[in-house]
């Protein structure tokens, strides 16, 4: 409950020619100027840029369903590409991926494309996708080897490549090169940004333009 208000002592009129009311208008008139002010000067954060858009595509997900262009229309997504065998690059974007899973609006679903399909079956991403956590909104994805390539450089225009045993050295990932991005794709499957998974401010932008891009709820 609020207190009650404080009744005026009949006792106590205004003197005559009190300068009290004329101050609290004085007072509202300016705390209205202040409002006008700052309204005056926001401006709505500017849409997204289209960066491209993808292709039609059909693939297999971690559970054994399809995952195309049309089970992913009408929300956004965010999209990495990853092999499970690879010994450092992926692991670090899998796990930044599990911390964006916990911060992402839930209208927002995550998928993560293998370039490596000739090991990364479902079964082996299905248990990938358990050691980071995934929970249902996020899709771990196979399929053809030509068609995950054609669908990461010219789709979502990131380079992905097997490099030949002559030339791989000692040390490194693994037998392939791809993007260490995030990418933001639209409801209906246009490119809206570009993020850098090893950048926080990066991060923390993406989580930002992920609430505000189109088919987010």
């Amino acid at each position: 409950m609020f207190p009650p208000s404080p009744v005026p002592s009949p006792s106590s009129p205004p003197a005559p020619g009190s300068s009290r009311p004329l101050g609290a208008l004085a007072g509202v008139a300016a705390g209205l100027a202040l409002v006008g002010a700052v309204v005056g000067h926001w401006h709505p954060a500017p849409p997204l840029p289209v960066l491209g858009a993808l292709p039609a595509f059909l693939l297999e997900g971690h559970d054994g369903g399809p995952v195309s262009l049309e089970t992913l229309r009408g929300r956004p997504f965010v999209a990495d590409f990853i092999f499970t065998t690879c010994a450092g690059l992926c692991p670090a974007m899998t796990a930044r991926m599990a911390q964006l899973q916990k911060r992402l609006p839930p209208g927002v679903a995550m998928v993560s494309f293998t370039v490596d399909p000739e090991h990364d079956t479902p079964q082996a991403l299905s248990r990938y996708a358990q050691a980071f956590g995934a929970g249902p909104s996020w899709r771990f994805v196979t399929g053809s080897r030509e068609a995950l390539y054609r669908l990461a450089t010219q789709g979502f225009k990131l380079a992905a490549l097997e490099i030949p045993k002559d030339q791989q050295e000692p040390g490194s990932d693994g037998p392939f090169l791809h993007s260490s991005k995030f990418v933001l794709v639209d409801g209906v499957g246009r490119i809206r940004g570009y993020y850098d998974s090893e950048d926080s401010q990066a991060l923390e932008r993406l989580v930002s333009d992920a609430a505000g891009c189109e088919g987010a709820s």
